[in-house]
């Protein structure tokens, strides 16, 4: 089922050409392998099932880039649109030639980025497809599944503006190189937060959360989400936007800070008399 030497973890979606018998990403305790094993599959095999990628306007200058039908962790990837070029954040575990036109048409992409491991999805053939640098953070180097040539992937430490607008920095917690961006004149120029699973969306849209394991429900430490969120409310910004299409569509620099007050105190037991 190989494509040119590499495949799809079928339960995660990241490309991997290590040869390895199981995925070590769902193998980890943050994600999972399914009850019916290991499978892998390929951008061939997926497109043979039907599998298209929906691009969908979330406010001017982002896009969602949605794998349909859902494939993998069915993360909602951003394009987010600057004069300077594109970003590609949370990168989907498809692409094919009509996607590829589609992103084209709407300015290509100048960086790829991932928020995390899981999220890694194609991102070496995205960036591929538009001859862009893939960016990984360098504690988590050790998740890429496919490194490509010397010089298509680059590591990073230290916060840095991937883009001319938008800046990228590691809060951890979900794992140690655990990414936000900031996109600056997002929301009407009062800042957008691409946030991954470093703090995720729920239905209330007055709160986020944080997880050491979403799928397994591993919560974090108190400390840990207090220095993130910490990290965070050093950012500008009044909406968020996760990776799986939810969002706090405003005042979301306080949501996230009295989220992290509220997870930190029952977290650590302030109110183990309620329980």
């Amino acid at each position: 089922m190989a494509t040119n030497g590499w495949t799809l973890c079928a339960t995660c979606g990241v490309e991997n050409d290590t040869g390895e018998q199981d995925c070590m990403i769902c193998a980890d305790e943050r994600q999972y392998v399914p009850a019916s094993g290991q499978r892998w599959s390929t951008l061939v095999e997926r497109s043979a099932q039907g599998c298209r990628i929906e691009v969908i306007e979330r406010e001017p200058g982002c896009w969602a880039l949605r794998a349909s039908p859902k494939v993998d962790i069915g993360q909602s990837a951003l394009l987010v649109c600057t004069q300077a070029g594109n970003l590609l954040w949370d990168v989907p575990g498809f692409l094919d030639a009509e996607a590829v036109d589609a992103v084209r048409d709407l300015g290509g992409v100048a960086a790829v980025m991932a928020s995390h491991p899981h999220m890694y999805g194609c991102q070496l053939e995205w960036g591929r497809a538009f001859g862009a640098p893939v960016y990984v953070a360098e504690t988590d180097r050790e998740w890429v599944r496919r490194w490509g040539e010397p010089g298509e992937i680059v590591t990073w430490s230290e916060p840095f503006d991937v883009l001319p607008g938008i800046r990228a920095l590691q809060p951890g917690g979900h794992f140690p190189g655990s990414a936000v961006a900031l996109w600056e004149a997002g929301a009407d120029g009062r800042g957008v937060l691409l946030s991954g699973d470093t703090c995720g969306a729920v239905p209330d849209q007055g709160w986020v959360t944080f997880m050491r394991s979403y799928p397994n429900a591993i919560p974090l430490s108190a400390a840990v989400v207090t220095r993130v969120a910490g990290t965070i409310a050093e950012l500008d910004f009044d909406r968020l936007y996760d990776n799986f299409g939810r969002q706090v569509a405003a005042d979301a620099r306080a949501v996230v800070l009295r989220s992290a007050q509220r997870y930190a105190e029952w977290v650590r037991g302030d109110h183990d008399h309620l329980t």
